[in-house]
């Protein structure tokens, strides 16, 4: 009878953690439109922590996502999003260019 109550609360669990992943998911257009022309902080604060970031030319910084966003039309999950930010008048850095591969 234990058993069979933790498996049930094992099975619970993982299917709480299985769902929360399944969240973070935006459409292509409310992804781009919701980052374009944020900075680094306010694309975090949006989108969560990037799964890679590539700094290696200060003036095209690449923040990587990985089955972050879906076309509408098809409804298949980009396996990447590559926000991509370039220095502004002010100084910072602000999203230039949402690519979806």
């Amino acid at each position: 009878m234990r058993s069979a109550k933790l498996l049930c609360v094992l099975g619970a669990t993982v299917a709480v953690f299985a769902l929360n992943g399944c969240g973070d998911m935006s459409n292509r257009e409310d992804f781009e439109s919701a980052l374009k022309n944020k900075t680094e902080p306010e694309v975090v604060r949006y989108a969560g922590k990037p799964a890679e970031i590539d700094r290696s030319d200060p003036t095209h910084v690449k923040y990587v996502y990985k089955s972050r966003t879906f076309d509408v039309p098809t409804r298949k999950t980009d396996p990447e999003t590559d926000v991509v930010f370039t220095p502004s008048p002010d100084g910072q850095l602000h999203v230039a260019e949402v690519v979806f591969k």
